[in-house]
């Protein structure tokens, strides 16, 4: 075999490697498409974790929108409400929230560098509703450590909805 051979050789599979390691970190997922609608159950709160019920309320409301805002679902419903097509493969996302700091939007505009900073953190779970089987599992969270007059802390309970929208996209479409 000649030296040219072989580096051609070598070079093949060094791209079929990759080409196996990239197919690796993509796997398609069987749920991919395959559910329809998703009801939103109001979180729990962790123990010791003090998070105002209009607060949670707001929250519940800013996931059900970044859900709908993805198009995806025919049907985006809080928990209690009626499912328009019953029978549809449809989801139910729970979540407990397990951290929660107020912040200060005064301290962020004031003093800035992270001082003041709002935090949420809740852990999710996708339960497939007819199985109750859950499909995944995962930690979200949404701060605010700066914006415009110190932000708004109202943007940290968007961000905990972008973040389960995101999830949402990439592991159901």
């Amino acid at each position: 075999m000649t030296k040219l051979m072989r580096v051609h050789l070598s070079a093949l599979g060094i791209v079929l490697l990759f080409a196996g390691v990239a197919a690796a970190q993509k796997p398609i997922p069987a749920n991919k498409n395959k559910y329809k609608d998703i009801e939103v159950k109001k979180f729990d709160l962790a123990s010791g974790v003090e998070f105002p019920e209009e607060q949670l309320n707001t929250m519940m409301g800013e996931i059900v929108e970044e859900l709908k805002n993805l198009k995806k679902f025919n049907q985006v419903f809080l928990g209690g409400d009626t499912q328009t097509e019953a029978g549809l493969p449809t989801l139910q996302l729970v979540g407990t929230v397990t951290e929660y700091k107020k912040g200060s939007q005064a301290k962020r505009y004031l003093v800035g560098f992270g001082a003041g900073k709002t935090k949420i953190k809740a852990h999710v779970k996708f339960i497939d509703r007819a199985t109750g089987n859950i499909v995944i599992e995962k930690d979200v969270d949404g701060k605010v450590v700066f914006g415009l007059f110190g932000g708004k802390s109202k943007t940290s309970l968007r961000d905990v909805g972008k973040e389960i929208a995101e999830v949402s996209r990439k592991q159901f479409f």
